[in-house]
């Protein structure tokens, strides 16, 4: 099959560069080679085999999972943090950032290469009790066994391989065909973000999926769980689970009970325990797109890059920051202000996930494997198709590290930010119109 060899291909071009970020060309076109390959998997009539869609992933899994991280050094940190706890304690990486380990009489191993490549080691953790346990896991079979970024990558292959299971339940539960579950399980994104990079967003991912799968089969109290797990591992969670509050209360109580474990970290560490998301909310800036649009506005209106108003000092980006929270609010209004029937809720969750991800001041190519879950298994999602298209582009985004190995400095360049949202947008609006479709449709077969 045509579509299997171009997936088949493009992976192994990208998964055959000894380093992407130096040869950012071919990484792109051997991505878009398979993402060529995956979208026409899809549209393949009739289906694959699902034997050969399985076989395939895994395939392509236990091959990225051979090939060390180039894009991000996010999983360095998993690896140091995982070990941390099993000397210092659970409460550890909210207190001590990386950079404070030589002066934690840590042992040497914890000081190793991963260590060394630790990303903003100044920043002590964001990750929520979930991801912190798995981190944990790994690190404690890496004392017995070794290669601590081993265990962790496979075990957040294992969460990756619980979404591409949940969401075929889902769809057949719904009585769609399973084959369209490779939306997920055959995406070049997910298998490089997760099995090369080590993304923990398969945890989060996990979550979302479960609750996919819950509300489509009318089991709301597993739905809560499913999201509030969600929560857990990357708080968004909290994003989707007013969809479910808008239709069911069902389960309600479970989900919260869930979500109040996210107090675990200050319970633990005390005030401390919010540097880092503190940090991460009011410095990150990548991938953006609306976001920039907003930030122009704000220095618009303060006449410039700050402005006093008696006692306050406002800067540019709080302003951007909080109009874009606006936007966000009018989004999930507009979203949830009719109820809807419970089989609509993944559809909306997914609808409020995808327009956080457009508007927000940080979009990272591993935050689109939140939506996939919703463009595989979500029934009526209309949102899907702009998924697809935005997880196909965003592997531009990770243009930034091959700038800052090829130039000396670190850019982030709008052109290229504009070629990932700009179809995404166009998309998704187009979809969300079918009034002005079947208009253009019908005024299009007059004579």
């Amino acid at each position: 099959m045509l579509a299997a060899a171009l997936l088949v291909i493009g992976m192994s071009v990208v998964l055959t560069l000894d380093d992407p970020r130096l040869r950012f060309g071919p990484y792109l076109a051997g991505f878009g080679l398979a993402c060529l390959g995956w979208l026409g998997l899809m549209r393949t009539k009739p289906p694959p085999p699902m034997m050969l869609i399985i076989g395939l992933g895994l395939a392509l899994r236990i091959w990225a999972l051979a090939s060390a991280p180039a894009f991000s050094e996010d999983v360095f940190r998993y690896v140091y943090e995982g070990r941390l706890v099993w000397q210092l304690g659970p409460a550890a990486p909210f207190i001590h950032p990386p950079e404070q380990g030589p002066a934690l009489h840590l042992a040497p191993e914890l000081l190793d290469e991963a260590w060394l490549r630790i990303n903003h080691p100044e920043i002590s953790t964001i990750y929520p009790p979930f991801s912190q346990l798995i981190f944990a896991l790994a690190g404690g079979l890496s004392w017995v066994f070794g290669h601590p970024l081993t265990w962790l990558k496979l075990l957040l292959v294992a969460a990756d391989l619980g979404v591409w299971a949940l969401v075929t339940r889902a769809l057949k539960k719904d009585g769609r065909p399973a084959h369209l579950s490779l939306a997920w399980g055959l995406c070049p994104l997910v298998i490089l973000e997760v099995a090369r990079e080590g993304h923990a967003d398969s945890l989060s991912a996990l979550g979302l999926a479960l609750g996919i799968f819950a509300f489509t089969a009318a089991r709301p109290q597993l739905g809560y769980v499913g999201w509030a797990l969600a929560a857990l591992a990357k708080l968004n969670g909290l994003v989707v689970l007013p969809a479910a509050v808008r239709s069911t209360r069902r389960g309600l109580v479970t989900g919260l009970a869930m979500c109040s474990l996210l107090a675990t970290p200050w319970l633990l560490a005390g005030p401390s325990a919010g540097e880092g998301l503190a940090q991460y909310a009011q410095r990150w800036r990548a991938g953006d797109g609306v976001f920039s649009g907003v930030l122009h506005l704000s220095g618009w209106l303060l006449g410039g890059p700050w402005a006093r108003f008696g006692d306050i000092t406002l800067t540019q980006h709080q302003v951007a920051r909080g109009l874009t929270v606006l936007l966000f609010a009018a989004l999930t209004l507009a979203t949830l202000y009719r109820p809807a029937a419970k089989a609509q809720i993944p559809a909306r969750a997914g609808t409020l996930l995808l327009g956080l991800l457009l508007l927000a001041p940080t979009l990272h190519p591993w935050y689109v494997l939140w939506l996939l879950p919703f463009a595989a298994a979500a029934p009526n999602f209309k949102g899907r198709r702009a998924v697809l298209v935005l997880a196909t582009l965003s592997a531009l985004l990770h243009h930034p590290g091959w700038l800052e190995l090829t130039e000396g400095q670190w850019r982030d360049l709008a052109w290229v930010r504009a070629l990932v949202h700009i179809p995404v947008w166009a998309v998704w609006l187009w979809d969300l119109a079918p009034k002005a479709k079947s208009g253009y449709a019908s005024a299009a077969t007059r004579p």
